[in-house]
């Protein structure tokens, strides 16, 4: 099975103040370059987001939303759409990704439409692996406006993967939450 991975960058980033999350930096790297190099030898690696023009320089594939204005739901379903296969799909602002954790995850999904990592009781499906069969329940529900990302996974079958891992599932909203990860408090 092909491993690939699509990042998650077509937020409005209005909790931080408009600021691009995935060009935040941690030690010394963007956020996103942080998560390309961790998975650099997957298949595919592509980024969703409307603002290609961003991520020109650095050699990687990038895709518009096939549908505007539908949140995440709207980017897994460009992801899956783009590279037509399965995908692990995370969020850019996740800067404590580890690849050998989700490598795990691609011995479930043969029998399933995903695989999402539970932490402290809470799905985390902007760091979880989609099967492409996934994409009829997610076009289904943008049809329908029903943009949480729930909304699908009730209707696939689902494997959920407990995950007890304080900083894999960090992910960087606020500029208070930038400025804690800054000085080390995760």
């Amino acid at each position: 099975m092909k491993k690939n991975i699509a990042l998650l960058a077509g937020g409005k980033n209005s909790r931080m103040g408009g600021f691009t999350k995935s060009f935040l930096k941690f030690q010394d790297k963007y956020f996103f370059q942080r998560i390309l190099e961790e998975f650099n030898d997957f298949d595919k690696t592509v980024i969703i987001s409307n603002q290609k023009n961003l991520y020109k320089e650095y050699q990687v594939e990038t895709f518009e939303d096939l549908i505007r204005d539908k949140g995440p739901l709207g980017g897994i379903y460009t992801a899956l759409s783009a590279i037509n296969d399965s995908c692990f799909i995370a969020a850019c602002d996740m800067p404590f990704l580890n690849k050998e954790k989700i490598l795990n995850f691609y011995n479930e999904l043969n029998n399933y439409d995903a695989v999402i990592p539970i932490y402290k009781d809470r799905p985390q499906p902007l760091c979880a692996l989609y099967n492409i069969s996934i994409l009829k329940y997610i076009a289904e529900s943008i049809d329908n406006n029903d943009l949480k990302i729930m909304i699908p996974i009730k209707k696939a079958k689902v494997k959920f993967v407990e995950i007890d891992d304080d900083k894999l599932f960090i992910n960087v909203n606020t500029p208070e939450e930038y400025e804690e990860l800054k000085k080390g408090i995760y």
